[in-house]
């Protein structure tokens, strides 16, 4: 009798490409978990043993190009969470310039964080320009007499412009601007040759991002983020620089989400200490 050959049944490809398909995505999984697990003990690390000074000037945040809640939202939520301040306004401005303000509560006196959201989002100078009449209107109709300021990326250079136009010639219909934080931008010839009109009462924290070494976040480079220092040199009462180094979490559009950034932030605007007891986020 002859041999009998058994034929060997065969996946169909289709069947193999899911298998690979769901593989790959089991495994992004693993790994964008992994990160977020990092993401988290670095930022239990670095906000968990913190205790701030408290005070009534209110922070406010402006993000840059296409930018949402999603920019500046979860700092101010993990600040609220450390007890480190309170996010209690959001102003939405309008195409128009119409300010709209979304109140969760009043300002009270431990740190009230403000963001400013703008519906036209990607043109400086305009949203500048608004920006000036939303401040003349939390001057004169709320009465805040005194706030800080937090930019990202091109936020920056709507803040430095508001700054150094009509609030650096007509300074009491504006709040005084008490510290301002630059986290990662570059500006422009015109914006340098302004540098002179930048109130000289202002202390800067200049923040950078330096990703696996490149000299830059892929957005930034170190080098032009610290020219704000050669720009300020000796106009303003007090001026810090701070890079970070590491990877994924340096890209330009994931600093604003860098726990070493939030530290960076807290110790320079409420004077951060550490505490040896575990601070808990509520």
């Amino acid at each position: 009798m002859g041999e009998q050959k058994h034929a060997v049944a065969q996946r169909p490809a289709k069947q193999d490409r899911f298998i690979r398909w769901l593989i790959g995505i089991l495994c992004a999984i693993l790994v964008v978990a992994g990160i977020v697990m990092g993401w988290e003990a670095s930022e239990q690390k670095e906000m968990g043993h913190v205790q701030v000074t408290y005070s009534k000037t209110p922070t406010l945040f402006v993000s840059g190009d296409y930018s949402n809640w999603l920019t500046f939202g979860p700092m101010n939520a993990r600040f609220e969470r450390y007890d480190i301040g309170q996010a209690v306004w959001t102003i939405h401005v309008a195409k128009d310039g119409n300010p709209t303000i979304d109140k969760r509560g009043s300002l009270g006196k431990r740190n009230p964080l403000i963001l400013v959201l703008f519906a036209d989002n990607h043109h400086a100078s305009r949203e500048a320009k608004q920006l000036t009449n939303v401040m003349r209107i939390l001057k004169q109709r709320e009465h805040i007499k005194t706030v800080n300021m937090v930019g990202h990326s091109s936020g920056n250079n709507i803040i430095y412009q508001y700054l150094t136009g009509r609030a650096a010639d007509q300074r009491e219909d504006y709040p005084k601007t008490a510290k301002f934080v630059n986290i990662a931008t570059t500006f422009s010839k015109k914006e340098r040759a302004a540098a002179d009109r930048f109130p000289h009462h202002i202390q800067v924290l200049n923040i950078a991002g330096d990703m696996f070494g490149t000299g830059g976040d892929l957005g930034v480079s170190v080098k032009g983020d610290h020219q704000l220092g050669e720009m300020l040199a000796g106009r303003v009462d007090g001026y810090q620089s701070e890079t970070i180094v590491g990877g994924i979490s340096v890209l330009h559009y994931l600093l604003h989400q860098n726990p070493h950034v939030d530290r960076a932030i807290t110790d320079f605007l409420w004077q951060a200490r550490y505490t040896p007891q575990t601070n808990y986020p509520h």
